[in-house]
This record gives structure tokens, sequence and C-alpha cells, in this order.
């Protein structure tokens, strides 16, 4: 059972009262078991009443690959991606826009084609393994569901964590929620999602669950266990 979610619950309800009097990083105790135990318990008793069956929540990574109809696109920002995420993307963009922030999109939904040109070059450029941690085997990509789409504030040539410097970042990280987006691959969640930290790379749930899983810092992996494993003990 994953438990990453609900140590990340024991340590993020602790208070300003743990902080450093001297203000440097606070040494805190490692919570026991009982504490992982009851936190995962209340995130389970918290969590939203989504059906994880649903086209949203398809669970599209390493050893995962994509199954499905064939998706219906439209286009948004110049890029296809599903037809169901469209009015919700094109209203983030416009809302960042009147904020004055410049958005561009660079990828939404790839085909196999497309998918298979992007894995190979990024396999010469950094190794296969490597290439497994970025863009993921051509039939295990998001971008092949049109739920994904990245987003930066210009055209770069190869992009970096250092993205997340940029204006446009630190307000999607605020707001995409709001529009049931989420930071599909964030910083130090490696472990779960196999993938690097990619501060562009923004992932459809719907509403409800993209401000579950960003209030409780949870990546898509953590939040679909809390499903799966609710009832795990009991009778």
């Amino acid at each position: 059972m994953c438990t990453l979610c609900a140590l990340l619950f024991v340590l993020n309800s602790r208070g300003p009262q743990h902080a450093a009097a001297d203000g440097a990083e606070p040494a805190l105790p490692e919570p026991s078991a009982a504490q992982i135990s009851a936190a995962y318990r209340r995130l389970c008793e918290m969590k939203p009443d989504v059906d994880i069956d649903s086209w949203q929540f398809a669970l599209l990574t390493r050893g995962s690959p994509v199954a499905q109809e064939p998706v219906q696109t439209v286009r948004v920002g110049g890029v296809p991606v599903d037809a169901r995420i469209a009015d919700d993307l094109s209203q983030m963009i416009t809302d960042a826009r009147a904020q004055g922030l410049k958005v561009y999109l660079s990828c939404g939904y790839t085909d196999a084609g497309a998918q298979e040109h992007i894995y190979n070059r990024a396999a010469e450029r950094y190794g296969e393994f490597r290439a497994l941690s970025i863009v993921g085997r051509p039939e295990e990509s998001e971008h092949r569901s049109g739920l994904a789409v990245d987003i930066t504030d210009r055209y770069y040539e190869e992009k970096t964590a250092a993205l997340e410097n940029t204006e446009l970042f630190v307000w999607l990280k605020m707001h995409c929620s709001e529009y049931g987006f989420i930071l599909r691959y964030p910083k130090d969640k490696k472990a779960v999602t196999g993938m690097i930290y990619q501060p562009w790379h923004f992932r459809y749930v719907g509403e409800e669950a993209a401000r579950f899983m960003t209030e409780n810092r949870l990546a898509l992996e953590e939040f679909l266990d809390l499903y799966r494993f609710a009832d795990w003990d009991r009778p």
C-alpha cells in the first residue's frame, strides 16, 4: 500500500509550533506507524466521491499502456486536446492572460507516430533509461490520451526544472486546480510517478479531484491508491 500520501498528510498537518526558533529547517520526528495509519484512514475518509474508473482518471504510466477509444480532439491554443477538457483549458488560459501572463502551449494530444518520434529523439539525446523518466514509452505517454498539455510562457528548445521560476508557472501552480488540472509530475515525486519533475506538464482530472490532490500534495498514483486500498483491512 502506498503510504507516501499518509506521511505527507501527517507532516503537513503539523502547525507553526514545530518551527525552529532560529529560523532553521525544523527537525521533525519520524511519524509512527500508528500516525501513518491514522492519517491514511483520514485521507480515505476525506477523499471526494468520484468514480476513478471515469475517463479523466486514466493512469497512463510505465507498465500501463494506453487502452482506450480514439480520442476526439479540438484545438486549444494551437494544440489538439481531448474535446472534453477544452472548455476548462481555454478558460484557464484566458484567465492567465488576463493577469498579464504570456501562455504558450507546446504539446497536447500526440498520435502514436508523433510520440514515437519524440521518444526516439529523447533516447538518442539522453539514453533510453533517462528518456523513460522524461517522456516515457510511446504507448505509455499521457500525451496519447489528450488529457495532458505542456504549458510554458514561451517556446523553449529544451524544458528544464528552471521553468518553476517563471511567473506563469507560479500562477498555474496556485490556480490550475480551479480548472480541473494538476501538476502531473511534481518535485520530489519521482519515486511515485517514475518521471522527473516537470513544471510544464499539466493533466486534467476534474476540479473536485484536482483541488483535493493539490491541497494534500498527492500525485495521481497516490490519489488513486486511496480508492483501491480504502477497504483493504476491513472484513
